[in-house]
């Protein structure tokens, strides 16, 4: 009877030690910091973290099962929901949600890893001269009760874990978003939105050299445009001469030419003119750019539209032309008259997103 007393007492000691050791010397908050730095804009890595179908890519979850099971509510941003199902013990079962987002700053989220844990996960994005700082922070706090100490002792045991965890998601992104063009698209005018055809007259001009300069293509645009005069005149239909839209196909350079549209809004008769045609412009999911400057200009706006496509992993519509709508604006004193200041809305054709046709 008495070994029986002094065991008990003895597991009375240690069950003591234990509670009092967890209670009093293990802290009541995980927190886990690690802090990486990719070679591209701020404004592609928040693209890559503030959608959990980007995100999946880069998860550390998706990298040791990437036949899991993934439910990705559709549209990005606060309140976008992940939820995935594993037959691998390290993966099992979890949601992601995010719930809350600053454009370009930083991404708040709560993780649930199964019935295990339930972590707080915030992602800071600081700007620096074509590289992007990132910290990742996962933490949690233990709720009061009976289930505290044990909490405690789990956060201890946690901790190396997500170190890991973090670091493999945080090599990954850094290495997918590294892939992406190096332009920064960050504060200019670019959204997606859907827009119905129009119906345009339009001359189209070819060239010979497949990469014109851009005397060679002012000159010919001008061509293209007498001719589409003559076109409307000769047809006898009306046009929005205040803004001119050229077209632009996706395969352009193919067989060594270089083609492109010109036209006006049109409505009337068909034309008369061998060369001038009514068409329409595409209609649909776009995504459309807005630029103001000097002509010559616009080819890093499609290069900063290029980059935000491919960080929102958005598709193109294929076979569809690019068009741009030009508008005049006052021209600085001095300026030269065959590269002027303009006003131009660029659209490209999209596979259509949440609902979008």
């Amino acid at each position: 009877m008495r070994w029986f007393l002094g065991f008990v007492l003895v597991v009375a000691l240690v069950t003591g030690a234990l509670y009092a050791v967890g209670r009093f010397l293990l802290p009541n908050q995980l927190e886990v910091m690690r802090v990486t730095q990719i070679e591209r804009p701020r404004a592609s890595v928040f693209a890559m973290i503030n959608d959990l179908n980007i995100a999946k890519e880069w998860s550390p979850y998706y990298a040791r099962d990437p036949n899991a099971q993934f439910t990705i509510s559709p549209d990005p941003g606060q309140g976008q929901r992940m939820h995935w199902t594993s037959n691998v013990r390290e993966v099992g079962s979890g949601s992601m949600s995010i719930v809350r987002s600053m454009e370009n700053q930083s991404v708040e989220g709560i993780i649930q890893i199964g019935e295990r844990a339930t972590l707080n996960s915030r992602l800071d994005l600081e700007r620096a001269e074509g590289i992007t700082g990132v910290t990742w922070s996962v933490g949690g706090i233990c709720p009061e009760g009976w289930v505290n100490v044990p909490c405690r002792y789990m956060n201890l045991i946690m901790r190396s874990t997500i170190e890991k965890e973090l670091d493999d998601g945080l090599a990954r992104l850094k290495d997918r978003a590294e892939q992406l063009p190096p332009h920064d698209f960050e504060g200019y005018d670019i959204v997606e939105v859907v827009l119905a055809p129009q119906n345009v007259m339009f001359v189209d001009v070819t060239l010979s050299n497949m990469s014109p300069s851009f005397d060679e293509g002012y000159n010919a645009e001008q061509q293209g445009v007498a001719a589409l005069e003559g076109a409307v005149t000769a047809a006898g239909g009306q046009a929005d001469r205040s803004k001119l839209i050229r077209a632009y196909p996706q395969d352009n350079g193919a067989g060594g030419r270089y083609r492109f549209s010109v036209g006006y809004e049109y409505s009337g008769p068909t034309p008369v003119l061998i060369g001038s045609r009514v068409g329409q412009t595409p209609g649909g999911a776009v995504l459309r750019g807005t630029f103001v400057g000097r002509r010559s200009q616009v080819a890093q706006m499609y290069a900063r539209l290029e980059a935000y496509r491919q960080a929102h992993r958005i598709g193109l519509r294929p076979g569809a032309d690019y068009w741009e709508i030009a508008t005049p604006v006052a021209q600085p004193e001095g300026g030269n008259p065959t590269d002027p200041m303009q006003r131009i809305e660029i659209y490209v054709p999209i596979e259509g997103r949440s609902g979008q046709t």
